[in-house]
């Protein structure tokens, strides 16, 4: 009677949660006042495990429901036993409440969350911008990296230092909930996926495990990406949900910090998304006509050469930093397992990849530009909406 009673008590409460998550106001409410106590209360609980907890509930729900497609199956040959139809009986209703129970869950830590709106980064509401105004955020962006790139302390072969901590980048989040309150408060700390492999060849830097609040981390992710990768992730575990608006928080967050290290990572970051609209800017600049070919190629790098891009010391320092993980990788993983699951790796995350975008459509990871230009671009009163 009391399992009856959970059970419709629980999935009453995620319908009724999820019809209130269609107004705006109430996600807005819950997100800024509520969300935050279960993520402080969530993380200090899960907090102490020097792996992912979430991680292994995973791996334990994954082989629960084998089990009991297994065990489905046995019941056409042991129907008539009366213990195993008991001992059925009483799995399938504990897989049934699992399933209750992380529905209700995953809507309070993340269906909510992810209906209000979406994160403001400035007054204005403009949605397009002049090859000149991209020009002006493009070049900014170009100068603070070179010019960083001299700043960072480096040892003495000239590689940078990567001085940094974890609690550094939450640090830096934090300073910024002044304009972003839900950056307040306790921030958990990143554990390394066990499944760092499949991860990388998903495509997949990391990820949030909404029912235990821990961010997780792809192993093979470089020193000089790693700030960017955990401050996204600390992003949505804040309840910014959206790719763009963490993307956003995680870039600007670094690159506001005081560490040279955390603003080079943030600043890199936005380049890898501002230099795709500034050259698709410059081809566009060569007329409506012109179109790239093996012809064409030598007179549009012509004209990209015009403008400023990264020192040969940032793009030394990209490509030591990766040579590093690739090394790491390649000691850590078999090949022969590679083969037998990159492949269909790959694929599954393709899929997801596509299912992510449609259920995002702007609010995806290049939807980070329109934030940045309506973050650097000063307003003007002569342009219309």
């Amino acid at each position: 009677m009391k399992y009856k009673k959970v059970l419709i008590t629980l999935t009453a409460a995620t319908i009724v949660l999820n019809l209130c998550g269609f107004s705006k106001s109430f996600c807005n409410f819950y997100s800024d006042h509520i969300y935050g106590i279960i993520n402080n209360i969530v993380g200090h609980c899960t907090q102490w495990a020097p792996f992912a907890i979430g991680e292994i509930i995973m791996y334990l729900g994954a082989a629960a429901i084998v089990l009991l497609a297994v065990f489905s199956v046995l019941l056409i040959f042991l129907r008539k036993k009366e213990k195993y139809r008991s001992f059925l009986k009483h799995y399938s209703k504990s897989i049934l409440m699992t399933l209750v129970i992380f529905l209700f869950v995953y809507t309070t830590n993340w269906f909510i969350p992810f209906r209000s709106d979406i994160l403001k980064v400035s007054s204005t509401t403009r949605t397009s911008y002049s090859f000149e105004e991209i020009t002006e955020v493009y070049t900014m962006i170009v100068n603070s990296i070179n010019e960083i790139a001299e700043t960072v302390p480096r040892d003495e072969n000239g590689h940078v230092i990567y001085d940094y901590t974890d609690t550094d980048i939450s640090e830096a989040m934090k300073k910024e909930s002044g304009k972003y309150s839900r950056l307040s408060g306790f921030y958990n700390r990143p554990k390394q996926a066990l499944c760092s492999p499949f991860l990388n060849w998903m495509g997949i830097g990391g990820y949030n495990y909404i029912y235990t609040m821990e961010p997780v981390y792809n192993k093979y992710t470089s020193s000089l990406e790693y700030p960017n990768l955990i401050s996204h992730e600390y992003a949505h575990h804040k309840g910014y949900y959206r790719e763009n608006e963490a993307e956003f928080l995680s870039c600007v967050s670094l690159a506001e910090s005081s560490s040279p290290v955390l603003q080079y990572s943030g600043y890199l970051e936005m380049y890898a998304y501002i230099a795709d609209i500034f050259c698709s800017g410059v081809k566009d600049s060569l007329g409506p006509d012109f179109e790239l070919s093996r012809d064409t190629i030598p007179v549009y790098f012509n004209e990209l050469s015009k403008y400023p891009d990264l020192s040969e010391q940032v793009w030394d320092d990209i490509e030591y930093s990766d040579n590093i993980v690739t090394e790491e990788y390649e000691n850590d993983v078999n090949p022969a397992v590679e083969e037998t699951f990159k492949e269909a790796s790959a694929e599954i995350a393709g899929s997801g990849w596509e299912i992510q975008a449609d259920i995002l459509k702007e609010n995806i990871y290049s939807g980070l530009n329109l934030m940045l230009l309506q973050y650097y671009v000063p307003e003007r009163t002569d342009i219309s909406e």
